[in-house]
């Protein structure tokens, strides 16, 4: 995938060696993102002996390739949280994004992590008059709870928009230097962290679990996936629980430095921007994975500077989330009867922040402690399942399904960076010519549920339309739920997920 703005400027970047041993360790962290992390830092804090494991690189995934907002102000949610549940419910959510971001502030400022911490206000804006009782809506709901707000009209800057609505007091930083800064500290607090050692399999014991990792064994008594997505499932079905998402993230150079509060639009084609020093954010063309085609980095180019002085369009790259159906994130137990497999999930785009709360959630869950926003988090709230949302979009995977089957093959061997489906002694694969001519070829049925693979061009990877896991154009997994790699043409084909059922 391309790189980030983020990780393409952090200049002194820190690596950790693979597994190569066989260990034991109270708690496996299993991910180092933003949450993995920082729940082995609160682990660490509580003298925990725990060992943090990541396939790739610390923080290569959503938690470096976001816009950096620190904000809870996560769209329209509190007006939705009202309506749906109570005002406590959603008094409560806004409690714990506002914990969240005092606590990581709280981090920076005890560590002397240079990140570029900043407090601003966060503005959800239209520019459709159409939308405005939408808006104001969420205005009440800031008023009914008590969340420090401003109410604007007609506003010009930094751009003409119908109505605004600000959160005050948010903040923005840089998510790889804050990620990665903490993983060292969390390091040197004793905590072994490993990259490129991507987890193979999940065995339960008679007293704990048994990892398999680079063919090695790490046996531990709590497993906590912090994977973005559980890769095991154990029949709980929360890949038909939420849905997954891309968008796109571009950063251009602004000709002159602007001060401008975080924006994000409420209209039907979503807009957010942010800015860092003289660099511009922008992420929009949400689109499931998979299914929708994304805008390119030259239409992009035509865009923005329509809205902002810009001296050059850089790079395009793309952040991938999971949604759940009431917006609110699954932090908590795998499955409701066994409290020594825990997960986060379901972050709906908001993962700087909620990866706090969640670490927090799972570190009361890893030392039998409560917490008062266990409930509001649980996977195992009902509202999940069954419901409109659960049906349309189930509905909308069984047809991504049909859809996936129907592509068309062709006969010609692709160009040089592009694909094409190709069908190989009976079999559909995936064909990816390098820059250098070599030929990548996959089979294309994912291995999780069966689904027909796209490919996408921008990130050169293959991507699943029903369930969001998305693989490299050699067959490595870079997202779940998915675990299990895409074998090659002198390799069997590929089979289902084991780990769906029990």
């Amino acid at each position: 995938m391309k790189e980030s703005y983020w990780i393409n400027k952090q200049k002194n970047k820190t690596s950790y060696s693979a597994l190569t041993k066989e260990t034991d360790a109270h708690i496996a962290i299993i991910g180092a993102g933003l949450t993995g992390i920082t729940t082995a830092y609160f682990l660490a804090q509580a003298n925990e002996d725990v060992i943090l494991i990541e396939a790739d690189q610390i923080c290569y995934g959503a938690s470096g390739r976001n816009t950096g907002k620190v904000s809870a102000q996560h769209g329209l949610i509190y007006h939705d949280l009202i309506n749906r549940y109570d005002k406590a419910m959603a008094k409560q959510y806004y409690a714990a994004n506002a914990e969240a971001l005092n606590t990581m502030e709280s981090i920076i400022e005890t560590h002397q992590i240079e990140c570029n911490f900043e407090r601003v206000d966060s503005v959800l804006y239209t520019k459709n008059p159409l939308n405005i009782p939408n808006l104001q809506d969420e205005y009440q709901a800031y008023l009914d709870i008590g969340i420090p707000c401003e109410y604007m009209n007609n506003t010009q800057s930094p751009f003409p928009y119908e109505a605004g609505l600000a959160m005050k007091q948010q903040a923005r930083f840089d998510p790889y230097a804050y990620g990665t800064a903490l993983a060292k500290i969390t390091h040197d607090m004793g905590v072994p962290i490993y990259e490129q050692s991507p987890v193979q399999e999940v065995i339960k014991e008679d007293q704990g679990y048994r990892l398999t990792i680079n063919d090695i064994y790490v046996h531990t008594d709590i497993v906590i996936f912090a994977t973005q997505f559980p890769f095991i499932d154990y029949g709980n079905f929360y890949f038909a629980r939420m849905y997954s998402q891309q968008e796109t993230i571009a950063y251009a150079k602004l000709k002159e430095k602007q001060d401008m509060d975080m924006m994000l639009s409420i209209d039907e084609y979503v807009q957010s921007f942010n800015i860092d020093e003289d660099i511009l954010l922008y992420a929009g063309n949400e689109h499931k994975s998979g299914q929708d085609q994304r805008k390119s980095q030259q239409e992009f180019a035509y865009e923005l500077p329509s809205m902002f002085s810009i001296d050059q369009l850089i790079s395009t790259w793309s952040s991938q989330d999971y949604i759940t159906f009431d917006k609110l994130p699954m932090v908590g137990k795998l499955d409701k009867f066994d409290d020594t497999m825990l997960f986060a999930s379901g972050f709906n785009k908001w993962g700087n922040t909620t990866s706090c709360i969640a670490a927090k959630l799972l570190c009361a869950h890893a030392l039998r402690r409560d917490s008062i926003y266990r409930m509001l988090y649980s996977p195992q709230r009902l509202s999940n399942i069954f419901s409109l949302p659960f049906v349309k979009e189930n509905a909308n995977v069984a047809l991504a399904f049909i859809k996936s089957k129907l592509q068309n093959t062709s006969d010609d061997i692709p160009n040089k960076q592009e694909a094409n489906i190709m069908e190989l002694d009976g079999h559909k694969y995936g064909v990816y010519r390098d820059e250098e001519d070599d030929l990548h070829i996959v089979d294309i049925i994912c291995p999780h549920m069966g689904c027909t693979l796209h490919f996408n061009n921008e990130d050169k990877t293959w991507d699943c339309p029903c369930h969001g896991s998305r693989f490299s154009y050699k067959g490595d997994i870079v997202k779940g739920p998915a675990s299990h790699k895409l074998n090659t043409l002198d390799e069997s084909h590929n089979s289902i997920n084991p780990h769906i059922l029990k």
